[in-house]
């Protein structure tokens, strides 16, 4: 009899400690909004090709590392991109200059393609930055005008992967901005 009692407690206690478990957390899905920026510069249509990446980028979890150890990376369980990086950037590359995306890349007089290197958060105490690199490569028919890695970091304004996403924004802006500078002077 004592020891059914105390087999009655031992999972009567252990079901308790499993009804009181936290929840899941929830996943948290996150996509870049389209700045519009003058690409007047590049002269006939330009048609964005699919984007590369490979590795951490290549997957959906957003990547970060911590200031100091930026060798390390780590990817957030539960704050995810809407798409892959490399479809991400491309439709917001292509949203924010106006041009046009296609998977066949025929019919336009130039090419874009490009790599997504980096993507990252560098989480810095509270806050922290975000660091994007793309290699961007702009073709005249078969003829390549020329191929560059840019890079650019923001400080995000505030905490929390929200104010990340931001950052990222305004990081892509000037990775735009630099290759609209360098298409001009081709």
């Amino acid at each position: 009899m004592i020891r059914s009692i105390l087999l009655a407690l031992l999972l009567s206690t252990g079901l308790m400690a499993c009804s009181s478990a936290p929840p899941a957390p929830v996943d948290r899905f996150y996509r870049l909004e389209a700045t519009p920026i003058n690409s007047s510069v590049l002269v006939g249509p330009v048609e964005v090709l699919p984007f590369q990446a490979d590795s951490l980028y290549a997957e959906r979890p957003l990547v970060f590392s911590v200031a100091g150890d930026t060798r390390q990376l780590q990817q957030y369980h539960y704050h995810l991109w809407l798409y892959p990086p490399k479809q991400l950037v491309r439709d917001h590359l292509t949203a924010s200059l106006g041009l046009i995306s296609s998977p066949a890349g025929k019919g336009a007089a130039m090419t874009l393609e490009g790599r997504v290197l980096r993507l990252d958060r560098v989480i810095s105490g509270k806050s922290g930055k975000a660091v994007v690199a793309l290699e961007l490569r702009l073709k005249r028919g078969e003829k390549l005008v020329f191929s560059k890695t840019y890079e650019a970091d923001q400080e995000a304004a505030g905490e929390g992967v929200s104010a990340h996403v931001l950052a990222v924004e305004q990081a892509l802006g000037k990775v735009y901005a630099d290759f609209l500078k360098d298409a001009a002077a081709r």
